[in-house]
């Protein structure tokens, strides 16, 4: 913007990314009460009409959710900018129609239960391996880096037909 290099529309845009960036360091800050459903919602609402108004439909479907007993201002913050790096990336890059926010609890091999919120799209897909390779990948590494922050995992399948991002948080207290 400083160097001039970019039209108008591409500053409205940008100026919108800074608001809702803005808007969801605000949103991480309000109580949640340990819910992940609620902190999701606000970010449904801050989100819905700039998906609406680029064609893409959010579908969601969320099931309850018990507490996550760690999820403060901070680790709310985290979550948030996962989710939100997740569907900004469908608008900017899928050519998707459809977008699907899930939520469901499940345990793994090892009996540890986790939290799992999968952002799924039915758009291009890309390849990941490919994207990183290019230089491109700095995205997904952040994205990694945000979930092991809170002691969570990322998964990514991408091919024609979509992509789904599983993000797995820990149900009970994270241990440093």
């Amino acid at each position: 913007v400083e160097q001039g290099r970019l039209d108008t529309a591409a500053v409205a845009t940008l100026l919108r990314e800074c608001m809702d960036d803005l808007k969801l360091v605000i949103d991480s800050m309000e109580p949640v009460d340990h819910d992940l459903l609620a902190l999701l919602a606000s970010l449904r609402y801050r989100l819905g009409r700039r998906m609406e108004q680029s064609g893409v439909r959010l579908r969601w479907e969320v099931a309850d959710l018990p507490p996550l007993p760690w999820l403060d201002a901070s680790a709310a913050l985290q979550v948030l900018r996962i989710v939100q790096e997740a569907l900004t990336n469908v608008l900017k890059h899928a050519g998707a129609h459809t977008v699907t926010l899930r939520t469901a609890v499940r345990r793994d091999e090892a009996g540890h239960d986790w939290v799992r919120v999968t952002i799924e799209d039915d758009g291009r897909g890309f390849d990941p391996a490919a994207a990183q390779a290019a230089g491109k990948g700095r995205g997904l590494r952040n994205l990694r880096g945000r979930a092991e922050s809170l002691r969570g995992r990322l998964e990514l399948d991408s091919g024609p037909g979509g992509t789904a991002v599983r993000l797995d948080l820990p149900l009970a207290a994270a241990t440093p």
